[in-house]
């Protein structure tokens, strides 16, 4: 019996945890990283003022959860997407298309790490560099440095090339016109950067 209440207990502080940051997603996308308002997301997810703090010591803390959570996700579903690639070139256009799916089903989440990256306050940016890091490895390593080395792509400096593909990635991921033209279209994205990188100096 013990057992049983404790494990009931786990499951309902996991699902208050999970209200949290689903209410802390909107409000960080909505009003960026220092207008969010740690009181007004307990009261969106349905809790008392102060009921955040029982999961997060500081705002600092829960966003850094959120954008952990995003993270995670979003690059999970980015290597299911390129997992079978034949070659960088293939895997490059599928990181698109698999990316910018992941940014049209969940617009608030890919809204509120765009902006955070452009925050004009360091440890807001050094949080989503950290979650993303997989990421921007993957890119450099499974695409850039492959691709040089198969000689798919030209020699190129692999840091330069894989930063020009994450902003390329990340502003289709942002809100505007111009983004979702880039979100409609992956594979002439795809082309376009490829187009760079197999092009001999």
């Amino acid at each position: 019996m013990p057992r049983y209440k404790r494990s009931e207990g786990e499951q309902i502080k996991e699902e208050v945890r999970r209200r949290l940051l689903a209410a802390a997603v909107d409000e960080f996308a909505t009003r960026g990283y220092p207008g969010a308002n740690i009181n007004r997301i307990s009261r969106a997810a349905g809790y008392a003022q102060g009921t955040i703090y029982n999961y997060f010591p500081s705002k600092q803390a829960l966003f850094a959860a959120v954008v952990g959570d995003i993270a995670a996700q979003h690059c999970e579903l980015v290597l299911q997407g390129t997992a079978g690639a034949a070659d960088p070139p293939s895997r490059l256009e599928r990181l698109f298309a698999a990316g910018f799916a992941f940014a049209e089903g969940f617009p608030n989440a890919v809204r509120l790490i765009a902006s955070a990256m452009q925050a004009p306050e360091p440890e807001v940016r050094e949080v989503v560099q950290h979650a993303y890091e997989p990421l921007r490895a993957y890119v450099e390593q499974e695409i850039v440095r492959a691709g040089c080395l198969g000689k798919d792509f030209c020699a190129i400096d692999p840091r330069l090339a894989t930063a020009v593909i994450l902003g390329v990635y990340f502003g289709g991921c942002a809100a505007g016109e111009d983004a979702t033209r880039i979100r409609r279209s992956p594979h002439a994205v795809a082309s376009i950067l490829l187009e760079g990188l197999k092009r001999s100096r």
